[in-house]
């Protein structure tokens, strides 16, 4: 996303110390580290406010409380701000999982 849109800034939260410290690491190898950031924060309880955009890519399902989450989202969206949640679409049954994906799987 830095490098389709490079006049906006991006920061990207993670629990994990060692991802973040990876993902500085890859920000930085493809010369974006001036407009992308990394730090350690909870989906809860991650600082900052007034963000246009926030996103999940394929991990709100994964978080120990997904409600609490998007709860403290909204609060750091902007006031016309967007979420943007993308999750792999996933069937009720086995037989409609049954696809390239969810074989996979």
């Amino acid at each position: 996303m830095a490098q389709a849109f490079p006049n906006s800034k991006f920061v990207g939260y993670d629990y994990h110390p060692g991802s973040v410290q990876a993902a500085q690491a890859a920000a930085k190898k493809a010369g974006l580290a001036d407009r992308v950031e990394f730090k350690v924060g909870t989906a809860q309880a991650f600082p900052g406010s007034e963000f246009d955009l926030v996103a999940f890519f394929d991990c709100l399902h994964d978080m120990g409380d997904p409600a609490a989450a998007a709860r403290h989202v909204r609060k750091a969206l902007k006031a016309d701000g967007t979420s943007m949640v993308v999750e792999p679409f996933a069937g009720e049954s086995l037989a409609e999982n049954m696809n390239p994906v969810g074989r996979l799987f």
